[in-house]
């Protein structure tokens, strides 16, 4: 999968699954209700690249090598073209800008929320370093609907909101200004909620999509809609135990009067960053009419999310080495990067110089060092790899306009057959392994699909590698 798809394809499917969640959202739901469709939108988003491994497992059909020909090759060394040898050396492989800039910019934005993570880490140890012990008694017979026997450790703060941390004892840190007992208990009871429901260990992994994503602002959004309603079912459950929704709404209001949330701490603060999110949870809180639950519609978007999976999956496998779909074959990469490769043998009908017969030449052969690495021009499949009759060692490569290209007089092969490569891939050397070689080089052919006009069947028929749109058979190095 390259940058470019993988960008594209994510864009596209974080899109649809952030509409989708919304529309199914709008008007008066359930907290709950919404919570459950916004992380399934969240998990959806991630399955194309989950998938991704295990379709590496599913065995596939790798593409025909290419027919053999009588081998008619005329000797290296023996016939030099020098105004093709000029003409490729003076030519440079395509550079694609694009990819690597993109990956480049991937792998930036990956560390810096890796950075930004460590940041909020080092600024909680900081802010829980320096609060104090809360001396005050809270009641804990409220909590005990929730199967807390006692009150957690809290600890004061100077400043921020309300927040619960801890791996092993789980406190509650609260600022200054909340430490009244209306609001004190309150608060107790919301961030045991959150103990309860598991959300320590639940929110790092939801907001892991924007993480993943960070390009996408539709993995932001799904982001902030996990933040808002994972306090909105917490609000919901809360102020049912403290049997006040009321007091429970106006310790709300309070504590985003004098609490300032502290920006980028890895915890679940009790009053959002949105401005507009205290008055929705607000409103969610105090409304007289029932909210509404889809069911069948959740159930129906999740289905009709999971069909489409697959389609994400191919999307951002399409541009993958191997693929082989119909399209244009792209060169991006020499076949030889060498100051010494030059071409020595042109395709077409030649006198053979040693049995001076007149033969057809299927290949360009390009001489150079033994031992020279030889590259694939573009991405692909190797649909053959061992010993060929007359052609020594040899490597097939199909790509992915159906065209194949053949490697062939190697003094060594580095890949496998149903191997992918990647354009630039170095796939074996420069040798003289086959027959009539009278010195080191590489012998190239590229083969095309074409539709015989009379039987309307496709065959495979040779082309000349000079003459191949974009191919560059050697380079100075």
């Amino acid at each position: 999968m390259t940058a470019v798809w993988f960008v594209l394809s994510a864009l596209l499917w974080t899109g649809c699954l952030a509409v989708a969640a919304s529309l199914i959202t709008r008007g008066h739901v359930s907290a709950r209700f919404a919570q459950v469709v916004w992380r399934g939108a969240a998990l959806l988003s991630v399955v194309p690249l989950a998938l991704m491994p295990l379709s590496k497992l599913v065995p596939r059909s790798v593409p025909s090598g290419i027919p053999d020909l009588p081998y008619a090759e005329p000797a290296a060394g023996v016939m030099t073209n020098v105004s093709a040898s000029l003409q490729s050396a003076v030519s440079a492989p395509e550079w694609t800008w694009l990819g690597p800039a993109l990956l480049a910019a991937l792998m930036a934005g990956w560390l810096f929320r890796l950075a930004a993570a460590l940041a909020g880490q080092l600024r909680l140890q900081v802010l829980k370093s320096r609060s104090e012990p809360h001396l005050q008694t809270i009641d804990a017979r409220p909590l005990m609907q929730i199967g807390f026997e006692r009150v957690p450790d809290i600890r004061v703060m100077q400043a921020g909101s309300p927040f619960v941390a801890g791996v092993i004892s789980r406190t509650i840190y609260i600022p200054s200004g909340l430490t009244k007992p209306a609001d004190l208990g309150q608060i107790v009871i919301h961030e045991c909620v959150h103990i309860k429901r598991g959300d320590l260990v639940t929110r790092p992994l939801e907001r892991l999509v924007a993480d993943l994503f960070w390009f996408s602002p539709f993995a932001w959004m799904m982001r902030r809609e996990l933040d808002f309603w994972r306090e909105a079912v917490c609000d919901e459950i809360a102020s049912t135990i403290s049997g006040d929704r009321f007091a429970y709404a106006r310790t709300l209001a309070n504590a985003a009067r004098v609490s300032a949330p502290v920006h980028a701490l890895p915890v679940a603060a009790f009053i959002l960053r949105r401005q507009r999110s205290l008055p929705m949870r607000l409103n969610l809180l105090l409304q007289k009419q029932p909210t509404r639950s889809r069911p069948a519609a959740a159930i129906g978007a999740s289905l009709i999310a999971l069909a489409f999976s697959p389609f994400a999956l191919a999307e951002v496998q399409q541009d993958a080495p191997g693929d082989s779909k119909d399209g244009e074959a792209r060169f991006d990469f020499a076949v030889l990067v060498s100051p010494d490769a030059r071409i020595t043998s042109t395709y077409g009908q030649r006198t053979h110089p040693i049995t001076k017969d007149d033969v057809f030449h299927s290949g360009t052969d390009i001489g150079a060092p033994l031992g020279t690495p030889v590259h694939t021009p573009g991405c692909g499949t190797v649909v053959f790899s061992g010993v060929k009759d007359g052609y020594g060692e040899v490597v097939d490569v199909a790509f992915r306009d159906g065209s194949k290209m053949r490697f062939a007089q190697l003094s060594e092969r580095l890949v496998e057959t149903g191997d992918d490569v990647a354009a630039g891939a170095e796939i074996g050397k420069v040798g003289m392994s086959g027959r009539f070689a009278t010195g080191p080089h590489l012998h190239l052919e590229h083969w095309q699909p074409q539709i015989d006009s009379a039987t309307g069947e496709t065959r495979m028929k040779p082309l000349d590698p000079q003459k191949s749109a974009g191919l560059v058979l050697n380079v100075t190095g």
